[in-house]
């Protein structure tokens, strides 16, 4: 019987989801392939974490209430919520340790969150262009 390798998992950061809802991102492109992926591929998911700093960036970038319905209805058609990974105590717990000893940056609580995330439940990688993901023990992949 052969035996069963598990797949390592990759999670989704926030700039990706971004950059996938701005056709003038240079990023665009390579982005919007990432994110269609997420239903397609069984080894990409998306943090809870994510998509909570995507609508806080929208809204603190003057996305107004129909933009950001029209961008949440877009990632909803993409992203099947059975690829959502939830936040639970255990991905605080890490992410309270990953604070303590790996996350030195400023501004670095969503970053944290979202490699906790990944961690908790597997991820090696990020599909990121934040290469700070390396120091939280998740390689960026972009």
């Amino acid at each position: 019987m052969a035996e069963v390798v598990p797949v390592p998992l990759q999670i989704v950061d926030t700039f990706a989801l971004i950059a996938a809802l701005n056709r003038n991102d240079p990023l665009y492109k390579r982005a919007t392939e990432h994110v269609v992926n997420i239903g397609l591929r069984r080894d990409i998911f998306v943090p809870s974490a994510t998509l909570l700093e995507l609508d806080l960036e929208l809204k603190a970038h003057g996305r107004n209430t129909q933009g950001r319905l029209e961008d949440h209805s877009r990632l909803q058609r993409l992203i099947p919520g059975s690829k959502v990974l939830p936040i639970t105590p255990g991905v605080f717990t890490r992410a309270t340790e990953l604070s303590m000893t790996a996350a030195t940056w400023r501004a670095s609580y969503f970053d944290t969150l979202i490699a906790a995330t990944g961690l908790e439940f597997g991820a090696d990688s990020a599909i990121t262009t934040d290469r700070k993901f390396s120091k939280l023990g998740i390689e960026p992949v972009f």
